[in-house]
């Protein structure tokens, strides 16, 4: 990652919710995989999986914009890899928000949780390091 792929900025799109940041943002692309449901390897159910986008995210949150609604309060696990890192991060996730997007789909706002059995410490040197970057 070199410090033209991320960057301290804010998003303005209007929601409500880009206020409740206690921190700085990064700007910069990010591929987001959501676990909706989770495989099952006796049935040879794959699950259910997301992949989304984002431009906006922290060390404690992420935006994304899905194609179907996320009830507020699901606890999701994440997988995150920015653009220009070839490391991914296992995350724990929180559904905080969620608003409709008129046909674009729905913006949705993530908690990131420190978690057991994650990589929620990497996850935040990582942030780190991109921030120290800048």
């Amino acid at each position: 990652m070199n410090q033209n792929d991320y960057s301290f900025g804010q998003n303005d799109d209007g929601s409500s919710h880009e206020d409740q940041r206690a921190e700085f943002r990064l700007t910069g692309r990010a591929t987001v995989t959501l676990e909706l449901e989770a495989p099952d390897q006796e049935l040879g159910d794959p699950g259910k999986s997301l992949v989304c986008h984002t431009h906006d995210l922290s060390a404690n949150g992420i935006k994304v914009y899905t194609r179907e609604a996320l009830p507020n309060g699901a606890l999701l696990p994440v997988v995150v890899a920015l653009d220009g890192d070839s490391s991914e991060y296992a995350l724990m996730s929180e559904v905080v928000w969620c608003n409709a997007k008129g046909e674009d789909g729905w913006a949705v706002g993530l908690r990131v949780m420190d978690s057991d059995d994650t990589s929620f410490l990497e996850w935040m040197d990582a942030v780190a390091k991109a921030m120290a970057e800048d």
